[in-house]
């Protein structure tokens, strides 16, 4: 661990490029994001850097898979990519926000299937920076504090963390009674 802490401290682009790519091949960002808080700090800077590269990892894997991966996807699924095409383009705004606020999907496929789906890339990044400003900024803030024995921002990035949270279960759960209304 010292050794990974050490390199960053030496390379903080590489820690940036490391948070604006790994979590395109199926690397949680969460460590990332932690690590990110322990080598540049509990600061505004460091939150407004880390949740820089996670933007930067939605527009290029949004990209990739709204282009050239797109083709490659609709022929590994053939007709049942037909299905996701005929959607109505007015859902796609749900859907990427159904994506983003249900616990559990990995980031990675948060931005794949968006892309992959047509959402357009303006509305995606507004979707995701909200959550990922919180999500990011309280990681940020909690790893780098624990490291420095910050007790007051330890609680403040996990207040952050468990705002998030909660704020994004109240809206899921709003969001699914206005559809179950819908039909």
């Amino acid at each position: 661990m010292s050794l990974l802490l050490n390199w960053c401290r030496e390379n903080p682009a590489g820690l940036f490029l490391a948070i604006a790519i790994l979590p395109g091949f199926a690397c949680p960002a969460s460590p990332l994001l932690i690590l990110a808080g322990i080598v540049w700090g509990s600061t505004a800077s460091a939150c407004a850097l880390a949740v820089s590269a996670v933007l930067l990892n939605i527009t290029w894997t949004h990209w990739l898979s709204a282009g050239p991966g797109r083709s490659i996807i609709a022929r590994i699924l053939g007709e049942r990519w037909e299905r996701w095409q005929s959607m109505p383009r007015t859902n796609l705004w749900k859907l990427a926000l159904m994506l983003r606020i249900t616990p559990g999907v990995p980031l990675f496929v948060q931005n794949y299937a968006t892309g992959l789906l047509g959402v357009p890339l303006l509305h995606s990044l507004a979707i995701a920076l909200p959550i990922s400003a919180l999500y990011g900024s309280g990681f940020v803030l909690t790893g780098g504090a624990i490291f420095k024995g910050h007790t007051g921002l330890v609680i403040a990035g996990i207040s952050i963390l468990a705002a998030a949270s909660i704020g994004i279960n109240l809206a899921r759960k709003h969001f699914f009674k206005a559809e179950e209304k819908e039909k």
